[in-house]
């Protein structure tokens, strides 16, 4: 489940790892709202239960790239 990312205030002075639900399809978005210093992800980019999806973990990257 996905962190209410408008719950983060603006203006921080401290700057946060973002964490909680990313996949590749919210990431961006997530990006874009709270403008975290890194982004963290884990079950976002399972095959299934434990098992990283090499590809999704390219798509994941890709999309913070480009954000």
């Amino acid at each position: 489940e996905a962190f209410d990312w408008s719950l983060v205030p603006q203006g921080l002075s401290k700057p946060i790892i973002l964490a909680g639900g990313l996949t590749v399809e919210n990431v961006a978005d997530a990006i874009a709202r709270v403008r975290p210093y890194a982004v963290d992800t884990s079950g976002g980019v399972e095959q299934s239960k434990g098992i990283k999806d090499p590809a999704k973990i390219k798509a994941f990257i890709q999309a913070v790239r480009a954000s």
